[in-house]
């Protein structure tokens, strides 16, 4: 557990020389996002000793910063950009956005396989004919595909209340299907 006043008066004594409000407002804005890009508790006063001590290295880099930007500078920078610029270097791990074609092609594939539609599946606990919904699910929780029998007596796979049902994202749909 860490002493609020220890990290405060710490804060300030490091920040003595900046004369700037602005720029004592820039200094620990910079480092409260380092904190946050390094997954850091919110709260300081659970913080390691480790996380306090880097938290005090990068205020202390930045105090030293020796080259000065416009508020527009810096406002427009990347936390990966702040932290090069105080010498410490970084790897953005953040995903990035998925591109248009990629993502209009993932679309075109899921589209493509939905009007792939089967009617040569068969059970396999009781050999009957296994409807389709792809194409004509009402809710993403309908199943993908249902056993056309309805008697347990028959269809091995019935629960005695449900058909036997796959979903697409299961492990469980028959290899013999051969749908991925």
């Amino acid at each position: 557990m860490q002493d609020l006043n220890f990290i405060v008066n710490t804060i300030q004594s490091m920040t003595a020389s900046v004369q700037n409000k602005e720029t004592l407002n820039k200094i620990l804005g910079t480092a409260n996002q380092y904190a946050s890009a390094m997954k850091f508790p919110a709260d300081k006063k659970i913080w390691t000793d480790k996380q306090l001590d880097k938290y005090f290295n990068m205020i202390e880099r930045l105090v030293d910063m020796p080259v000065e930007y416009s508020q527009d500078d810096f406002d427009n920078m990347s936390i990966q950009e702040k932290l090069s610029a105080v010498g410490i270097e970084s790897k953005d791990i953040t995903p990035g956005l998925q591109g248009s074609g990629d993502m209009l092609g993932g679309i075109l594939n899921k589209m493509e396989e939905q009007k792939k539609y089967r009617d040569d599946l068969k059970c396999p606990y009781c050999g009957q004919m296994v409807y389709d919904n792809r194409n004509s699910k009402k809710s993403d929780k309908s199943p993908d595909f249902t056993c056309s029998t309805n008697d347990p007596a028959i269809c091995g796979g019935h629960s005695g209340k449900w058909r036997k049902s796959w979903w697409l994202d299961n492990s469980d749909i028959p290899e013999e299907w051969g749908i991925n």
